[in-house]
């Protein structure tokens, strides 16, 4: 049964209508096309470094130990990117481009949305721009290093694609992956940190393919804590199954970034979000 869109909150259809949305994408929206969530990323990294001999057997037992806890993702991302070194860059490739993954019937409803300002998001791959191409070629992409491309689009409410934490296609330009990248992008470039502040307090952001164990989307989150300010600002929705977020976490959600959740079923690998997108752009 498709998704009722009397489950969408008001709230966000009026924002919808009125062209002041935008969608953020996580690592959950890619794993359709076959590309790894975080653990199994992790565990791809620590495979790499023993194949260069760049770790121990007994450094990749402790790494491999310390990925059972979802808390302990960034401190094993910032050793392995270490060890790799100058692998780290052509692991990315070889792991987010070189396999040239398919967009997704989840990518092609995006696509399809008509009243959306902007898609931001923490993926390196470029699954969203590729599904975009066939409906417009020059499609804007940005990365951290555009500010100045990303304030022209914001301000002339031109569409474009931020790719906020470094694209596979630029990977010259950086990869963010740890909270130590995080934080020598955002004190470098305050431009860029406003920029996200803005669009946050500007427009009703929609969370797809996110979870609360994505240690990408909690960087991002973290880093702009101060724009979600309690009882102001526009409210913020994320699609996210029932059973993976208590209730505290759920209250921890409303009350630090005004983010609502919107509960969806895991079957058919999420399939309820694809359905969630489609109903939303019924609403127009």
């Amino acid at each position: 049964m498709p998704f009722d869109s009397a489950r969408i909150p008001d709230k966000l259809k009026q924002a919808y209508k009125e062209k002041r949305c935008a969608v953020l994408v996580g690592a959950g929206a890619s794993a359709g096309a076959g590309l790894p969530l975080w653990g199994q990323l992790l565990e791809l990294m620590i495979a790499e470094a023993e194949r260069h001999i760049v770790i121990t057997p007994a450094k990749a037992k402790e790494y491999r130990s310390l990925i059972s806890n979802p808390g302990k993702f960034l401190l094993v991302a910032s050793g392995l990117k270490e060890d790799l070194n100058v692998y780290f860059n052509e692991f990315v490739e070889d792991t987010f481009k070189a396999p040239k993954p398919a967009p997704t019937e989840l990518h092609l409803a995006l696509v399809a949305l008509e009243a959306i300002q902007f898609i931001i998001t923490t993926n390196y791959d470029t699954l969203i721009e590729r599904a975009y191409r066939v409906k417009d070629p020059d499609v804007s992409v940005c990365t951290f290093t555009d500010a100045g491309e990303v304030q022209r689009r914001l301000s002339k409410r031109e569409f474009f694609i931020l790719k906020a934490h470094g694209d596979v296609a630029k990977i010259g330009n950086g990869i963010i992956l740890t909270d130590a990248d995080y934080r020598n992008v955002i004190f470098r470039q305050r431009a860029y940190q406003s920029l996200l502040s803005a669009m946050f307090t500007m427009f009703t952001i929609i969370f797809i393919g996110a979870s609360m164990t994505d240690p990408e989307i909690m960087l991002l989150l973290n880093y702009l804590a101060d724009s979600f300010t309690p009882g102001s600002g526009p409210n913020h929705f994320a699609l996210m199954a029932e059973e993976d977020v208590t209730s505290v976490e759920k209250d921890r959600w409303f009350k630090d970034f005004n983010i609502h959740l919107i509960p969806v079923s895991r079957a058919d690998h999420y399939a309820e979000v694809t359905e969630f997108l489609v109903a939303l752009q019924s609403t127009l």
